[in-house]
């Protein structure tokens, strides 16, 4: 009978005694804050880290393999027009080495935090084509035009780089 404790201790932490040959698979969900995963002005976690994780000895039952993918979800603000959506986040590689991990308590927190760090884009849009908010009455152009005189020969009084638009080419 395998000595090995599937049973969390804290956060994604685990008791390594003993493998079965074939490994072991893994399943529980962790809060965010657990993984050190905290909720910003700009986002924030709205549903905890759901782990599927396969772990394995290799190199001669020295050290430990884990594989796997994580779930989440989370709330952003779009970086043009300011707007609350959704962001789904779904890894299926999650994929680390531990040395000499057995007999001991393994915390994965900080690989899986990485994991999902990782899927994290450069901007949160709402959408790829987000139009954004007009710089000059901040309207939101996603739900139509404003009322806005266009730039069509205008002078706009607060823009200090007005007057070269009307020097010669």
């Amino acid at each position: 009978m395998s000595e090995f404790s599937n049973k969390p201790v804290k956060g994604v932490q685990f008791d390594l005694v003993d493998l079965p040959p074939r490994g072991v698979d893994l399943d529980g969900s962790v809060p965010a804050l657990e993984l050190g995963l905290e909720d910003e002005e700009r986002f924030w976690f709205t549903a905890p880290v759901e782990y599927h994780l396969h772990l394995e000895a290799i190199n001669g039952g020295n050290d430990l393999l884990v594989t796997g993918g994580l779930k989440t979800a989370m709330d952003c603000v779009c970086d043009r027009c300011e707007g609350v959506f959704p962001w789904p986040i779904e890894t299926d590689e999650v994929c680390h080495e531990f040395e000499n991990a057995f007999g001991t308590t393994i915390d994965l927190s900080d690989a899986l935090r990485e994991d999902i760090l990782i899927t994290f884009p450069q901007h949160f849009l709402c959408k790829e084509d987000c139009l954004g908010l007009c710089p000059r009455c901040g309207a939101n152009w996603n739900d139509g035009p404003c009322d806005c005189p266009d730039d069509s020969g205008e002078e706009d009084e607060d823009n200090p780089w007005a007057a070269l638009d009307q020097l010669e080419k």
